[in-house]
C-alpha cells in the first residue's frame, strides 16, 4: 500500500512540475508553475549578508521584514519579530547564519522536485480535496525557506509553512539537510492542513497538543516512506522509557496540566530528550491507525481532531500498560 501511496503523489508531483501540455510541446516561461519552495526571503537575507560588516537592525526591517513574502510575516510574531531582534541575534552567532547561507542554501534551492513530491504525498494522503472548499486555501500549500532569530526551526499557517534555515542548518552537511528540509515539509505541511481543518473545538489541553504535534510526525513519515532523523533520539529514549513516560504524560493529563514545557516545545523533564510529547502522540497516531478498518477515515479524524480522548481510546494505546487483571 505505501508503494502504491508514493506512486501516485509521486504522479501528482510530476504533473505539478511538467503541467498538461498534451501535444508534447515545451512549456513557454509564461505557463512554467510557480515554485513551490519559495527562496525569495533567503536569497534577500543572503544578499544582505554579502556585503561588509553585518547588516542593522533598520537593514534588516527595511530590507528583508517589510520586503518579505508571506512566509516572512508567518514567521514574525514570537519568531523574528523585528529587525532589532534579527540584529541581536544576527551579531551574537554571524557564523550560524553565514554557514547555512554557504552549505543549506544551496541544498534547498536544489530541492523543487521532491518539496513538491513531498507535498503531494501528504495531500493525496490526506485527502484534503475532500474536505477543504477548492479555492479557499492555495493548493499545494507553499513552502518558504527563511532566516529568523535562531528560535525556530518550522511554523506553519493554513495558507503556508515556514522553515528558519539557520536553525535548521546547525549541524547538517549538504546531504543530510536535505533529508532534514523534507522531513519539516511534511510535517509543517500537516500542520497547514489542521489550521485548514479544525474548528477550534478540539481545545488547547496537553493531550489535544500532543496529539497534534504526533500526527504531523506520523504523517511526515509516512509521506516520505522512511523513520524521521529528526525524531531519533526521540524514539531511542522514548522505546526505552514507554511505560514509564505514558505514566507521566496521563497523569499530567488526568490532572489537566496546561503547561506543556515538559513535553513539547522545550527541555525534556529532569534532563531528559526534548519534545517526547511528539514521540507517544505520534505512537498513539499510529495504533489508532493500525486499529482502524478505513484508514482514509482515521486520518482524517486525527486531522481534524473532534475528540482527542476519544482518538485516545480508540487507539488501545493506553490498555498497553493498564494493569493485568
Amino acid at each position: 500500500m505505501k508503494a502504491r501511496f508514493l506512486f501516485l503523489a509521486g504522479a501528482a508531483a510530476a504533473t505539478l512540475l511538467t503541467g498538461c501540455a498534451s501535444d508534447g510541446a515545451a512549456l513557454s516561461a509564461a505557463d512554467t508553475p510557480a515554485p513551490i519552495l519559495i527562496l525569495e526571503d533567503a536569497e534577500r537575507f543572503a544578499g544582505l549578508m554579502a556585503g561588509e560588516g553585518l547588516p542593522d537592525a533598520d537593514a534588516l526591517q527595511t530590507d528583508y521584514i517589510d520586503k518579505g513574502t508571506r512566509g516572512v510575516a508567518i514567521f514574525t510574531p514570537y519568531r523574528i519579530r523585528d529587525g532589532k531582534t534579527l540584529a541581536v541575534e544576527l551579531a551574537a552567532a554571524p557564523e550560524r547564519y553565514r554557514r547555512a547561507i554557504e552549505v543549506c542554501l544551496p541544498a534547498a534551492r536544489a530541492m523543487q522536485a521532491e518539496t513538491s513530491a513531498t507535498l503531494a504525498n501528504v495531500s493525496v494522503l490526506l485527502d484534503v480535496a475532500a474536505l477543504v472548499p477548492a479555492g479557499k486555501y492555495p493548493n499545494p500549500v507553499p513552502a518558504y525557506i527563511v532566516f529568523g532569530a535562531g528560535n525556530s526551526g518550522g511554523t506553519a499557517a493554513p495558507d503556508g509553512l515556514v522553515m528558519g534555515l539557520e536553525v535548521l542548518c546547525d549541524g547538517q552537511d549538504s546531504l543530510t539537510i536535505r533529508q532534514v528540509l523534507e522531513e519539516f515539509v511534511a510535517h509543517e505541511v500537516a500542520h497547514s492542513y489542521q489550521g485548514q481543518v479544525r474548528d477550534g473545538s478540539e481545545g488547547q489541553g496537553l493531550l489535544s497538543m500532543v496529539l497534534t504535534e504526533g500526527f504531523a510526525d506520523f504523517v511526515m513519515e509516512q509521506a516520505i516512506g522512511r523513520a524521521s532523523l529528526t525524531d531519533a533520539a526521540r524514539a531511542e529514549y522514548g522505546l526505552a522509557h514507554e511505560a514509564e513516560l505514558w505514566a507521566e504524560l496521563q497523569a499530567d493529563i488526568e490532572a489537566g496540566v496546561m503547561d506543556q514545557g515538559d513535553w513539547l516545545y522545550g527541555p525534556g523533564r529532569n534532563g531528559r530528550t526534548n519534545d517526547l510529547g511528539y514521540w507517544i502522540g505520534k505512537r498513539i497516531c499510529e495504533a489508532y491507525y493500525a486499529q482502524a478498518e478505513d484508514k482514509t477515515a482515521a486520518l482524517q479524524a486525527m486531522l481534524k481532531l473532534d475528540d482527542p480522548g476519544a482518538i485516545l481510546d480508540a487507539s488501545g494505546y493506553a490498555a498497553r500498560f493498564a494493569p493485568a487483571d
